[in-house]
């Protein structure tokens, strides 16, 4: 109970935080209001000290959320409109094959991690993912999140006033003509609720990754495209998904010396802003190439986790299934091939050592 109470205020805080500045970036007219204000205000709170948390009991039902929002979107056309993706997804691979290297490379040589932390940290995965893999095969796993934490924090930040600046696109959320509070009709929320459910139980019975948000995505592209159901959550619904999502991105620094957050962050901030170039410049050509919106591509191609993305993309109306097969398929890579390199590190010897001593600064 003692850590039941202490954990709880941490989440009061940051959701205090995330609705501010929520309340703050609406007020001041600025893009993606309650998942950019949350981020901000949680990551100054992160700065000034303050016990920050998001933990699984409010994530959890957020992703569920988002899944269900991600599926809905699917219709009944997807099949014939998937059989025009071959090429971005030969496109992602070559990203992946193209950025990894580069990232692991810079973790390693400028940031100072050891083997198996920059393999994991730099690797463009998914961030609990990447977390959970690398720890279970010696790295670091604070400066495996820190370095994750902050790629997402500057891409979020980024990537909507560069969508702008290059694509003119009007980074104000769309929303539906009914009433903010309203819902759908009992029968369509019995099935969207019955998605968000049923679908953590069977992404967990399944065991596929991050089951609360590929599960109810999974289920509920199943009742769409089926017509079963054409309803969607609401927009206030995804409006709390961004608080959470934000104050989580956010959050995730507290605890760390303002030192060691500062740098973390500009030095993650020079390979982020690296690999978004990188990023950009594959979807630029595969748009052009496939005939597909640079958009919709930029987002599928962009290093940040997949929950993010795909919820930018249904805020801004691109297309989230294209946007979520890309990132599955990109993190599916990723876990497949990192253990693989990372076991081979530490059969040669050279990974164990620095994983079980890391340097007395590491973050």
């Amino acid at each position: 109970m003692g850590g039941t109470l202490p954990g709880t205020y941490a989440n009061l805080r940051a959701i205090a935080l995330g609705v501010v500045g929520g309340f703050v970036f609406a007020a001041a007219n600025l893009p993606l209001p309650w998942l950019l204000g949350a981020l901000t205000f949680n990551l100054a709170g992160s700065f000034v000290g303050l016990r920050l948390s998001v933990d699984t009991r409010l994530r959890n039902p957020a992703l569920s959320v988002l899944g269900v929002a991600i599926g809905s979107s699917l219709t009944p056309d997807f099949i014939t409109r998937a059989q025009d993706w071959w090429l971005t997804f030969v496109g992602i691979a070559a990203f992946v094959a193209t950025a990894t290297p580069l990232a692991v490379v810079y973790c390693r040589k400028v940031m100072g991690f050891d083997p198996i932390s920059a393999i994991f940290a730099g690797a463009p995965g998914g961030l609990s993912e990447m977390i959970f893999t690398g720890a279970a095969l010696g790295g670091d796993a604070r400066r495996i999140a820190l370095a994750h934490a902050a790629r997402l924090v500057v891409i979020l930040l980024l990537l909507p006033p560069a969508m702008k600046f290059f694509s003119g696109l009007e980074l104000v959320a769309a929303r539906p003509g009914f009433s903010p509070w309203s819902l759908p009709p009992p029968f369509d929320a019995s099935v969207l609720l019955a998605c968000a459910l049923l679908g953590v139980v069977l992404g967990r019975l399944l065991k596929i990754p991050n089951p609360f948000l590929l599960g109810p995505l999974f289920l509920s592209a199943a009742t769409h495209l089926l017509a079963i159901t054409n309803a969607t959550p609401p927009a206030w619904l995804l409006d709390i998904v961004q608080l959470v999502v934000g104050a989580y991105v956010g959050a995730q620094f507290a605890g760390t010396r303002v030192r060691d957050l500062a740098r973390n962050l500009a030095m993650s901030s020079v390979l982020t802003v690296t690999l978004l170039g990188l990023a950009s410049l594959f979807a630029w050509v595969l748009s052009r190439v496939a005939g597909l919106p640079l958009n919709a591509v930029l987002l599928a191609f962009v290093p940040g986790g997949i929950a993010e993305m795909c919820l930018i993309a249904i805020l801004l109306h691109i297309d989230p299934i294209f946007v979520a097969a890309h990132h599955i398929f990109r993190v599916l890579l990723i876990l497949l091939a990192s253990p693989l390199i990372a076991r081979k590190l530490r059969n040669k010897g050279r990974g164990v050592r620095g994983a079980a001593a890391p340097r007395r600064d590491s973050l």
